[in-house]
């Protein structure tokens, strides 16, 4: 092995990450694949404008030679809402919560190892589960999340460009799970159908977690349904019952408490500035994940005010 490949590596190791690299050269492979699966209908064009797949386009180091894929495991984080005396607990999956500290744990290593040996880094905005998966660092589940080897789905992604070319090459073609041949437990939980059984690829336009990006409010459909709700952002309703993710699911992260005064704010989605500067801490959120806690945070609430009163 590449000695600069092992240092990274040794060093991912040490804070439980797992990196593959890939030459920058697929790149176009990937865009061309996306591109096939709009111009089949198979993924909603406006859902692809969104997720910002910048596939074709280095401009913060035109120089790249390879790309370096890393895998960090992250368990849910359950935070506390005190609302009216009550305290209300919500869980946050993997990659909304704390994720800029895990990247710039992944980002140090590779400034050690790359750095001294006169190379640069600098993130890269991909398509990052299908990276993972053709890279081999990951498999896709039948609902379509990147499943890494010692921490299931429950894991977050994130690339970096760097001008090192790495000679390993670890491009491969999609796989899915063994796991996920004879079972079908995650397409009967999905409240919304999103998981079909006559082809692979997921109704992401129908999926919660990409209807809640879209629009923090949902379609009235989503609306009528409070009981769907089952994280403050996001769905889980087709990881928690997967086998595969049954040994990491147990291992819940405690996180902050909220106030009368801070969720009263956050139930009436003030913005964002307007929020104390604790506040503003303890949400360690993704970029965009604030606009969804007020009505989400709303419906959690009120499905487990009516579950105390059965």
């Amino acid at each position: 092995m590449n000695d600069i490949l092992h240092k990274i590596q040794e060093g991912m190791k040490q804070l439980s990450y797992k990196a593959r690299t890939v030459p920058i050269t697929h790149l176009p492979e990937v865009q061309e694949a996306v591109g096939k699966l709009i111009k089949q209908g198979l993924v909603n064009e406006q859902l692809h404008t969104r997720w910002h797949f910048y596939l074709d386009a280095n401009k913060n180091l035109p120089e790249a030679k390879t790309i370096i894929i890393v895998a960090m495991p992250s368990p849910l984080t359950r935070v506390w809402f005190r609302h009216k005396g009550i305290e209300y607990p919500a869980d946050i999956p993997p990659d909304h919560f704390g994720k800029k500290v895990k990247e710039s744990r992944a980002q140090q290593v590779l400034n050690n190892v790359l750095r001294p040996a006169g190379y640069k880094i600098a993130k890269a905005h991909l398509a990052l589960k299908t990276l993972a998966v053709q890279s081999g660092l990951a498999v896709y589940g039948r609902n379509n999340m990147a499943y890494v080897s010692g921490m299931g789905s429950l894991c977050m992604l994130v690339a970096f460009y760097t001008d090192w070319f790495c000679e390993e090459n670890n491009w491969q073609e999609s796989k899915m799970m063994e796991a996920c041949r004879n079972c079908s437990l995650c397409r009967k939980s999905c409240p919304t159908g999103s998981i079909p059984v006559d082809r692979f690829l997921i109704h992401a336009e129908n999926c919660l977690g990409s209807l809640q990006e879209r629009d923090p409010d949902s379609p009235y459909w989503v609306q009528l349904q409070p009981d769907w709700r089952n994280a403050l952002t996001g769905c889980m309703r087709c990881q928690f019952p997967c086998p595969v993710n049954k040994p990491f699911l147990h291992k819940i992260k405690r996180g902050p408490s909220f106030s009368e005064q801070e969720t009263s704010l956050i139930l009436n989605r003030a913005p964002w500035e307007r929020l104390p500067s604790e506040t503003q801490l303890k949400l360690e959120l993704s970029d965009g994940i604030y606009a969804l806690l007020g009505p989400n945070l709303s419906a959690l609430i009120e499905r487990q005010t009516r579950a105390r009163q059965r």
